[in-house]
This record gives structure tokens, sequence and C-alpha cells, in this order.
């Protein structure tokens, strides 16, 4: 069995002969040919000593939920949906994420815990931390001024949750706000 020093020390040489290639711009057959050679001492040299081990989990602050909890979850906002439906309310739907500068400033001291986006195309985005600002903008952009209305939706906080307490970066939020004239 090779010394695991020397497949090291070949897997380096023959990964400049791979970086020289594209410099030079040789032949994608040749650089191929290579990459492969390449790929054949990273496979002799075995395990990374689980330095690189793929961990599945989910993200701090966030849960799975089985088909027996979705169903218990769909039965509530059944109950739910159906109470606000009985006394007129109407539905709404807003996008998970808003314009960043939408959001900032609306929330004082929470605004730390709005989750940015990394630009992509421009627009500085933030995910909302809650359904009022971006009920707020729906108003105002669609010139409503008197609306009885719920929204179920989920939203996120930038928090260290202590999910012992029942507390969690990504949650639902229910809310119910009737939106009159004299209250805008």
């Amino acid at each position: 069995m090779e010394d695991k020093a020397q497949i090291q020390e070949a897997i380096k040489i023959q990964g400049e002969v791979v970086r020289k290639l594209k410099s030079e711009k040789a032949s994608k057959e040749q650089i191929d040919e290579e990459v492969s050679k390449l790929l054949e001492l990273k496979a002799r040299l075995g395990g990374d000593d689980g330095k690189h081990q793929f961990v599945l989990k989910t993200p701090k602050g966030t849960r799975d939920y089985n088909p027996k909890q979705m169903a218990i979850r769909e039965k509530v906002f059944n109950i739910i949906t159906r109470c606000f439906k009985r006394h007129g309310a109407e539905t709404i739907d807003t996008p998970v994420f808003e314009l960043k500068e939408t959001l900032t400033g609306k929330y004082g001291e929470d605004s730390k815990l709005i989750y940015d986006l990394k630009d992509q195309g421009g627009e500085l985005l933030s995910l909302r931390y809650d359904l009022t600002v971006p009920f707020a903008r729906y108003l105002a952009m669609n010139k409503i001024t008197n609306i009885k209305r719920y929204h179920i939706a989920k939203v996120y906080r930038r928090d260290n949750p202590a999910m012992t307490r029942g507390r969690y970066r990504e949650f639902y939020q229910c809310v119910s706000s009737p939106a009159r004239e004299e209250f805008l």
C-alpha cells in the first residue's frame, strides 16, 4: 500500500498539471484525461477521517413536520379559517420577502432580527419578520381603505432560539386585521 504522504504529493503534482493545462488553454480531452488521473489519486487516498462529512440536520431554529403533525396543523388551520370566514374576513397573501427598505425602521429594536437576503439582481431583500408591514405595504400599493382580512403564513426571525421554550426562527403567524379608512 502506498504511503499517504506519497499520494498527497502525487495529488499536489497532478493538480499543478491540470492548472497548467487550463492556463495554456489545452484541449478539453487532454484536460479531462489529467483531471481523471487526479480523481483516481484522490480516490486512492481514501476517506478524510470525517473532516468533511456531510451532516443531515435541520438548521437551528427550524424543524420538519411529519404527516401526522401536518394533518393536525391542517385541521387547526381549517377551523381557524372557517371562523374568520364566518365573520366575513377575506384572506390575502404577500411575498415571504420584501424590499429591505420597506422592512427596516418599521420594527425598531427588533429590526436586527430581520434576515437579509443576498442581492440577486439589484434589489436588497429581507425575509418578513411578521405579517403587519407587508399588509400595510399591500394596502398602500392597492389603495385599499376598507378590508377585513386574515392571514396565516410563515414568518422568520433571526434569533437565538430556545426551542425548549417553543421559540423558532421559522414559524407561522396568524393575524386578523380590519383596515378601515379611520385607522389608516
